[in-house]
């Protein structure tokens, strides 16, 4: 008995000595939670500072950039990318990142994670990236003597690159961190960033085509030649108008000069080869587009650069490497309207408002019929217009004017290089149809008499978009085209072709329509009357031609009936490049 006593008071008081297995395993359990939960709170609020500070120091290192003062720039940005670093090294920690799959907490933890990433990406770069912007800035991009800073350009290139990069990364991290159960007020901090590096993401991706070809388009591979077309809507085409005079621009390591002018008498007796843009644009056009008044009849400034540069080669002059097309209105643009008056001879000293005007009718008057003697100022104003461009450098007036200019069609650049050609695409200023779109509609127009009148005829579109947004639906486009000719014009200026001396004022246009193919037409009508249009197809585009007269102080409309996928239907017009901009309203809705 007392053996077995003294083993059944001896077994508790062991089990009192040496714990359960299980209780031991539990309590490390709890001390590594607690340590866990720890871990997170100090890494949660360690980023969240940071990220706070990153975001309070981002409006000043905005204003020092926008002010261009690189030094304090650079040293806030070091110590914004330090903060950004912190609040990423704190979120990668590996207890952090285990939270991140808890049921609602880690949705908020991943979203500050994301946004902790995405900072210490897009700041890490930021000093260096803003010591190379202030030495090439510091240099200048353009010197006085009219040379682009090549080197400069080529030190920008490899950081663009790598942001763009970046971007994408960074938008990757905050897209991942999005979720429905994110609270406000995280979501209502991340979501301007990650709208904001969506939008300019498409930018900074152009920009990674472009930059690397800059160079070469700078002469910095050796010397380039490039032929500027000086175009005009006063005698319109699709592509600004006829080419009229032409200047012939040097461009070597940067260095740009002019080395020539002429007028289009030096290239009468020429014909371009037009089987160099394939045989659907001969069968569109024909041969008539081989001649100098016709190269810009198509819809597409590359085919426009092809046959001018077949055309000035036929003629003996030398082959260009790069064609750039601009009209009076385009070198207004340029200049933009706080640019000095130019001194035109003559004229005086003109206002860069005036210039359209000067060019394309005051020189008709003050020269009457020597053509010689106007042609030869036209060139010579022309290339003095455009010398003022380059010696105006890349400033924030030249730059927004240029893209005004490409933006309405009075400014293009076709390159002979494709790898170039696709970079000029791509930054939009290459001025070609590119692949049918939805919603788009393109107007051309075509003066097909000789006459200088489509200088005066003014394009006013009205759009009535389908009312249903989903399905097959109806809509139509209005175009009226005004012309406001004075009552008395010079006879080189009048309509040469009519028989009677009554219709000498009237225009006659071929109107160009180019919408996507799966867009059905139902009708074209003229004032209300229904007309046959010619119904082809161009660069996979569906082309709806019809010819039309507009007389003096009257106006005639062209209306086009649409049916179609919704979506699909014309909502804006693009063109045409006329001296006077086309407006556009939207009307009441087709139902």
């Amino acid at each position: 008995m007392s053996g077995n006593a003294e083993q059944h008071l001896t077994e508790p008081a062991r089990a009192r000595r040496r714990p359960p297995v299980l209780r031991i395993v539990l309590g490390v359990l709890l001390l590594l939670l607690l340590a866990w939960a720890a871990a997170v709170a100090v890494a949660s609020v360690q980023a969240g500072r940071a990220l706070q500070r990153v975001a309070a120091e981002a409006p000043r290192l905005e204003g020092e950039v926008r002010a261009e003062d690189w030094t304090a720039a650079r040293d806030r940005a070091t110590r914004v990318a330090d903060e950004a670093a912190a609040a990423d090294r704190a979120t990668s920690q590996l207890p952090f990142r285990w939270a991140t799959h808890l049921p609602w907490a880690g949705a908020q933890l991943k979203a500050v994670a994301g946004g902790a990433h995405a900072a210490a990406l897009l700041t890490e770069p930021l000093p260096n990236a803003l010591g190379v912007v202030d030495g090439v800035l510091g240099q200048g991009l353009v010197s006085a003597d009219r040379t682009v800073n090549v080197a400069g350009i080529q030190q920008l290139t490899p950081i663009v690159l790598d942001y763009q990069a970046r971007i994408e990364e960074a938008r990757t991290a905050l897209h991942d961190g999005e979720s429905p159960e994110v609270l406000s007020v995280i979501s209502s901090r991340l979501d301007p960033v990650t709208a904001q590096l969506d939008q300019v993401s498409g930018p900074l991706g152009t920009a990674t085509q472009v930059l690397p070809q800059l160079p070469a388009l700078l002469g910095a591979q050796g010397p380039r030649t490039y032929l500027v077309a000086f175009t005009n809507p006063a005698e319109i085409r699709p592509v600004q108008g006829i080419v009229g005079a032409y200047a012939y621009l040097s461009v070597e390591g940067g260095r740009i000069s002019l080395t020539r002018t002429g007028t289009d008498n030096d290239l009468y007796a020429a014909r371009a080869d037009v089987g160099l843009v394939g045989q659907d644009y001969l069968a569109l056009y024909g041969q008539d587009a081989a001649r100098v008044q016709n190269v810009t009849l198509g819809g597409s400034a590359d085919e426009a650069g092809v046959l001018t540069s077949s055309l000035v080669t036929v003629a003996g002059l030398p082959t260009p490497d790069v064609v750039v097309f601009v009209d009076p209105v385009g070198l207004g643009q340029l200049l933009g309207t706080e640019h000095p008056p130019l001194q035109l001879g003559p004229f005086g000293n003109v206002a860069t408002a005036d210039l359209a005007r000067t060019l394309m009718f005051d020189a008709y008057v003050r020269f009457g019929t020597d053509q010689d003697a106007r042609k030869a100022f036209l060139a010579v104003t022309s290339a003095a217009a455009f010398e003022a461009v380059l010696s105006d450098g890349l400033s924030t007036a030249a730059l927004d004017g240029a893209r005004e200019a490409v933006d309405t069609g009075h400014l293009a650049v076709w390159s002979s290089r494709p790898e170039e050609q696709s970079a000029l695409v791509a930054a939009g200023v290459a001025g070609v149809l590119g692949p049918p779109r939805d919603a788009v509609a393109r107007v051309g127009l075509t003066g097909v008499v000789p006459s200088k009148l489509d200088y005066w005829v003014a394009p006013t579109f009205t759009v009535s978009p389908p009312c249903s947004g989903a399905g097959t639906a109806t809509s139509s486009l209005s175009l009226s085209l005004a012309n406001s000719v004075p009552a008395a014009v010079p006879s080189y200026v009048s309509n040469a072709a009519a028989p009677r001396a009554a219709d000498r004022r009237t225009a006659v246009e071929t109107v160009s329509l180019w919408v996507a193919p799966w867009v059905g037409l139902d009708q074209v009508t003229v004032d209300g009357q229904p007309v046959a249009a010619a119904v082809d197809s161009e660069e996979g585009w569906r082309l709806v031609r019809v010819t039309v007269s507009v007389r003096p102080g009257t106006s005639t409309t062209v209306d086009w009936r649409f049916t179609g996928a919704a979506g699909a239907l014309p909502r804006t017009v693009e063109g045409p490049t006329t001296a006077t901009a086309p407006t556009v309203t939207t009307g009441s809705c087709t139902p």
